[in-house]
């Protein structure tokens, strides 16, 4: 049988019930945001017109009223199901970031939690302890496993040190525990974070009080763990690759040789600039070119743009695949070997009868227990992938 899934695309919710077209759901919280600040931009541009008309000349002022106006970045990060059949999402602003919950048949958002000290996501729950499985984010870099209670206050984080642990997923039968990607981080002198170490795959025991390692490799990263219920482990595996580049003489030298260049366009954007603003005409035809910023999106810290998507592309022709085919979908047991089910995998989640959903950023496919594979959606820049039926 089709599951019901619901996708993540440029921070944006889509539902997709079995047989049923697409639907997109938009947070009342979030256009309540964006609606305050837009009146909040006009009530001080108003203040400010009578000051600017006397300082700037009629080219800018006529300039400045054909810009849009600035809009809040508004993105939901992170879904997953409850047991009522609501889903629960993980919202973010550039100001502040919360858990709500959202019911598909009555078209209603509650707001279970939300601040501005740090940001969460990859929320999961667990129905028979009622808790929220979740990440949350610092200002400092570190990212922490915490748990709320459906009906709690706020997150309580439960792992701490200098590291970044993420993704925390429930591991199905008795007992309490949770399985979370962690990897190390290095810091320079003014302790800002320079690197990491590769993701590798623990479980937090709440009954054993202890936290063990199931599978790291120093080569690659190991990404959204999850256990099935048959008992299996699955992940993303994907090559590590370091932030820290070795030094090299000659890109010192070429770094050096660059300088007079790039000073002298800078002191040309800079007489550009002023040259608009009091003429309304730049220096060069060259300037008057408009640049749109490409399409991007970040998925397990990285930015997939189209220009660094080019070279990753395989797959069927109205659906590439939007990662290389070294990011594997794989699976194990206890201490095996680990067995490739799919290439090119972005996000994905299983289903309680053993179905497995995944996408490679422009399409949704599922895997049958019966080996038979099905594509479900043709989609967009698709970040993640949840299933919201336990059937």
């Amino acid at each position: 049988m089709t599951p019901s899934i619901a996708y993540l695309a440029q921070g944006k919710l889509y539902l997709k019930l079995r047989e049923a077209p697409i639907r997109e759901i938009e947070s009342q919280f979030g256009q309540t945001v964006q609606e305050r600040t837009l009146k909040m931009q006009r009530s001080k541009a108003w203040k400010n017109r009578g000051i600017m008309e006397m300082m700037m000349p009629p080219a800018a002022l006529k300039q400045m009223e054909q810009q849009p106006e600035a809009t809040v970045n508004v993105a939901i990060a992170s879904l997953c199901p409850s047991e009522d059949g609501r889903l629960l999402y993980a919202l973010e602003t550039d100001d502040m970031g919360g858990i709500f919950a959202f019911d598909p048949g009555g078209d209603r958002e509650d707001r279970l939690f939300h601040n501005a000290e740090f940001r969460v996501s990859h929320l999961n729950f667990d129905p028979r302890h009622k808790l929220i499985a979740c990440t949350t984010t610092y200002r400092t870099g570190i990212s922490n496993i915490a748990t709320m209670a459906i009906d709690g206050a706020r997150p309580r984080d439960i792992t701490e040190g200098d590291s970044i642990d993420l993704a925390p997923r429930w591991i199905p039968g008795k007992g309490k525990a949770l399985v979370f990607q962690s990897a190390g981080i290095g810091r320079n002198r003014e302790g800002y974070v320079c690197d990491r170490a590769p993701f590798l795959i623990e479980k937090l025991d709440f009954d054993k009080q202890d936290v063990l390692t199931l599978a790291s490799d120093p080569k690659s990263d190991l990404l959204g763990p999850q256990v099935g219920v048959d008992g299996l482990l699955y992940y993303i595996r994907r090559p590590y690759r370091s932030n820290r580049k070795p030094f090299s003489f000659w890109h010192l030298l070429k770094d050096i040789l660059l300088i007079p260049f790039r000073l002298l366009y800078a002191i040309f954007q800079w007489l550009n600039f002023f040259s608009q603003m009091y003429t309304g005409k730049p220096l060069t035809a060259a300037g008057t070119k408009q640049t749109v910023d490409p399409k991007q999106m970040k998925v397990w810290g990285d930015w997939l743009t189209p220009e660094n998507m080019k070279d990753r592309r395989f797959g069927e022709p109205d659906a590439p695949s939007l990662v290389p085919r070294s990011w594997e979908l794989v699976r194990q047991a206890d201490q095996g070997i680990p067995e490739v089910l799919a290439e090119g995998v972005l996000s994905y989640d299983l289903r309680s009868d053993g179905t497995i959903v995944y996408t490679n950023g422009s399409a949704i496919y599922a895997i049958y227990p019966d080996g038979n594979r099905e594509r479900l959606l043709v989609g967009n820049l698709i970040e993640s992938v949840t299933v919201i039926d336990n059937a």
